[in-house]
């Protein structure tokens, strides 16, 4: 190696000593060598130096693996709504009672935050914790959910979303979740969409992918009954399975076996939910549908139902100038009442732990749920099942994008029930329609403001008898500020 030379691997002198300084190899004098140790890394130095430095580099990984081993994310959202509405404070589901005729404003807010600890992209765990507040809540209510927004602002309402742990198994295509997490079936939310603590498998093999778990939905059977049962002895659970397979590039099918178990006083409730789901995209158009059957049982041990309900659906979704124009028709089957001893109305989750499913695709504000809604999480339909009547829904929408800033969105709704289970002044099963628009505009390209309005024009559904007063149509206004990051 030539002196000057650029230093590479270790130098081994022939008779010659040889120092490393400044990244290149020096030549010294004999005379010199005392003060020198020869290391076959090419770097001589004194050995006081050596140990020091040897010391320091040691210190310094050490202190450095928790950083290289682990990477920090952080995201969240914040949400500012502001509502003036006639409809707040009416009832969901049945609209039993005219809303007032004075107005409500309410103003809600949400944050969520969410911390990732990832250890490799094999390994993760996911936190999301938010905190939701109304404005004034309840007369300045410093403990539980959603307070905090009085007069004072201090409250303990931290609420937990989702916890758990996501990871690979080793030597195995399988991707496994577990722990507090966010579910969604395999048809639109119309059975089950929320938070749930579960154990979720996943394995993508070529084409396909499989899907298997379970969930405890609720324990100890508070949910129907004060109970002093001991916590594992009466619950609900839910068991789940999955497929789909790409046919083509496009085009996607799938099969799904869902089971409901309400163990309560032992298997008081089966539902077993089979369904059948395609989309394919033919042009400028994506397609999708989905029908799904439920079999089973309902009702106590004293007083059983033998259940048989289905429920469907078509969309369509088609680019149509700077836009896109979708539609959309779902059934879900009812139930009349009138036979004690069979159950025919489609089954949500929301029968059991309360509103946990939806059909927010549709996009409406009033009619159904509202996918912006936070603790004002009110529609005039507000589950699949409705009551046990079912539905039969039907909307058209158009969402623009006029700019990289600038985007709206245009929908109008159709709804009524499948079967009448209640005693009004008319047989009519036409519910409403809604008509509604938005325009939204990012301030930055993080920070959205949004305005939506939406009217309900009432059906015969809610005719009312001689001599009472005719219900109000329901009206909303929205205006909101989405931060995310």
């Amino acid at each position: 190696m030539s002196i000057g030379a650029k230093f590479r691997g270790k130098v081994v002198g022939g008779g010659k000593n040889w120092i490393f300084v400044n990244g290149r190899i020096r030549k010294v004098n004999r005379s010199s060598t005392k003060h020198l140790i020869k290391i076959e890394g090419g770097t001589h130095m004194s050995l006081k130096k050596t140990v020091a430095i040897a010391v320091a580099a040691g210190a310094l990984a050490a202190i450095s693996v928790p950083a290289m081993a682990f990477e920090n994310e952080f995201h969240g959202m914040f949400r500012l709504r502001g509502i003036m509405s006639n409809y707040e404070n009416a009832a969901t589901g049945v609209l039993a009672a005219s809303p007032k005729d004075r107005t409500t404003t309410v103003f809600e807010q949400r944050a969520r935050l969410q911390y990732i600890a990832k250890a490799s992209d094999d390994l993760k765990l996911v936190t999301h914790f938010e905190v939701d507040s109304s404005w004034g809540d309840t007369g300045g209510a410093t403990g539980g959910r959603g307070l905090g927004g009085g007069v004072g602002a201090d409250s303990v309402n931290l609420e937990t979303k989702n916890v758990y742990l996501d990871f690979k198994i080793p030597s195995t295509p399988v991707n496994a979740k577990v722990g507090i997490q966010g579910f969604a079936d395999a048809y639109k939310g119309i059975f089950l969409l929320d938070d749930i603590a579960a154990a979720v498998f996943s394995a993508k093999m070529d084409a396909a992918t499989v899907t298997a778990g379970f969930s405890r939905l609720m324990d100890n059977g508070g949910y129907l009954a004060a109970s002093t049962s001991p916590t594992g002895q009466k619950t609900a659970d839910l068991y789940l399975l999955d497929g789909k397979f790409n046919v083509a590039k496009d085009t996607t099918v799938g099969a799904s076996y869902y089971l409901l178990r309400n163990d309560y006083n032992y298997r008081t409730s089966d539902i077993h939910m089979l369904g059948l789901n395609a989309a394919a995209k033919l042009g400028p158009a994506d397609l999708d549908a989905f029908f799904v059957f439920q079999t089973g049982e309902l009702g106590t041990l004293a007083a059983k139902q033998k259940l048989t309900a289905w429920a469907g659906q078509v969309g369509a979704k088609v680019a149509l100038g700077p836009g896109a124009l979708r539609s959309q028709f779902l059934y879900a089957s009812g139930d009349d009442g009138k036979n004690a001893s069979k159950a025919k109305a489609f089954q949500s989750v929301n029968g059991f732990v309360g509103q946990s499913s939806s059909f927010y695709t549709a996009k409406m504000l009033l009619l159904m749920r509202n996918v912006y809604a936070m603790d004002s999480d009110k529609a005039i339909i507000g589950s699949t099942n409705n009551v046990n009547q079912g539905l039969m829904f039907f909307n058209l929408g158009y969402d623009a994008k006029f700019s990289d800033k600038l985007g709206a969105t245009f929908n109008v709704g159709l709804a009524g029930v499948d079967k009448r289970n209640t005693v009004t002044a008319s047989d009519s099963k036409f519910v409403g329609t809604e008509l509604n628009a938005g325009v939204d505009y990012k301030l930055y390209s993080n920070l959205t403001a949004a305005f939506n309005a939406g009217y309900v024009i009432l059906g015969d559904y809610y005719k009312q008898a001689a001599g009472v007063s005719k219900l109000a149509n329901p009206y909303l206004t929205e205006v909101m500020l989405n931060y995310t990051f």
